[in-house]
């Protein structure tokens, strides 16, 4: 199994480290991170890769994030189908559009998995900003938590109405696929 990149779009997964963790949980880039903790952003980079530790004051101003991580959350089940006289033809062309179908889903469940993740870190970045203004006292700190707060109400406001847009529509093809295979499982096989 290869293993993937991380990215902060894709939200937490287990074999992360803390770093990695704080960063999808919250959709912050090293960057980000870097000027937080006044650091470089290879001397994050690093960090997160083992190859050097960072400076003790730095890791203390990151434990106040670590802090306001949330346990994770599991996943929905899928329905299923059941049982026409069907051509050769119409056959053909629902088992065409059920392979449509599929095609058709897997961007939109990339699609809500990334709309889910953003407004999830939009949400936790809200919830801890208490904690981190009192973490954080300086100027600089205070300007970049300002920061961090604005780009949080600026997801919820944009995307608060597309993860049930995009469930909707994986609805929409769920039903349909199961139609389909209801017609095809209800028809007489076709002769060789």
């Amino acid at each position: 199994m290869s293993k993937r990149n991380f990215s902060r779009h894709r939200g937490p997964r287990s074999y992360q480290n803390i770093q990695q963790l704080v960063r999808a949980h919250f959709g912050l880039s090293q960057p980000d991170v870097a000027r937080l903790l006044h650091l470089t952003r290879a001397a994050v980079a690093m960090d997160e890769r083992g190859e050097r530790d960072m400076p003790t004051a730095a890791w203390l101003r990151f434990h106040h994030l670590t802090q306001a991580l949330p346990t994770p959350d599991g996943p929905a089940p899928v329905p299923v189908a059941a049982p026409g006289c069907l051509s050769e033809d119409a056959q053909a062309r629902l088992r065409l559009r059920l392979q449509g179908i599929q095609v058709e889903e897997y961007p939109l469940r990339e699609k809500l998995a990334r709309c889910q993740t953003r407004l999830a870190q939009a949400r936790l970045r809200l919830q801890a900003l208490p904690a981190l203004h009192l973490a954080f006292p300086d100027e600089r700190g205070q300007r970049w938590l300002a920061n961090f707060e604005a780009e949080a109400h600026e997801i919820l406001e944009i995307d608060a109405g597309q993860p049930a847009l995009l469930e909707l529509r994986l609805r929409v093809l769920a039903f349909e696929a199961a139609e389909i295979t209801r017609l095809l499982a209800a028809a007489p096989p076709i002769p060789s």
